[in-house]
């Protein structure tokens, strides 16, 4: 299945796809660490570790590599929550150094809508500001990676 729908490399990226699920379903995946880390990244269960402090203003961060050395992740502020219905957050890619140095790309912005059809749900992505067409054009294919590994995982993520 296809989810990306914008052209690879053009701001924003868009990404969508119907799940069999509730959109209250939908929106825990979107929001509790365990579940973020069953699906999120080029493949599933590939996050060492995901914190969510789900509130207006509350941080996010999900690490894919976590080593002595240096820590690669992502990590954010939520900037809008509706309950079930929609996510809008920043997005900053980093990477920690054991020095304390840190190398991150300028914030962009991702806004999640789970809009209700039939008896599941239509997810709809935006993701722009990325600067970089390598960059948009990265994170396009790990947004339709995960997009598939939540299709591949709904019967963990339901309760």
């Amino acid at each position: 299945m296809n989810f990306l729908q914008s052209i690879p490399g053009e701001d924003p990226i868009v990404v969508e796809g119907y799940f069999p699920v509730t959109p209250q379903t939908m929106f825990k995946a979107w929001t509790e660490p365990d579940k973020i880390k069953k699906w999120f990244g080029m493949k599933p269960d590939s996050l060492a570790s995901a914190q969510v402090e789900l509130r207006e203003g509350g941080a996010w961060r999900f690490l894919l590599t976590d080593e002595d050395a240096h820590t690669v992740g992502m990590e954010g502020e939520y900037l809008e929550i509706v309950q079930d219905e929609k996510l809008v957050f920043s997005w900053t890619h980093v990477v920690a150094h054991a020095d304390g140095t840190r190398e991150e790309t300028p914030a962009s912005r991702v806004e999640v809508s789970f809009s209700p059809k039939g008896s599941g749900t239509w997810v709809h992505l935006i993701h722009s500001g990325i600067a970089k067409d390598d960059a948009r054009k990265g994170v396009g294919s790990g947004w339709t990676h995960s997009f598939g590994h939540i299709m591949d995982v709904l019967s963990d993520l339901q309760e």
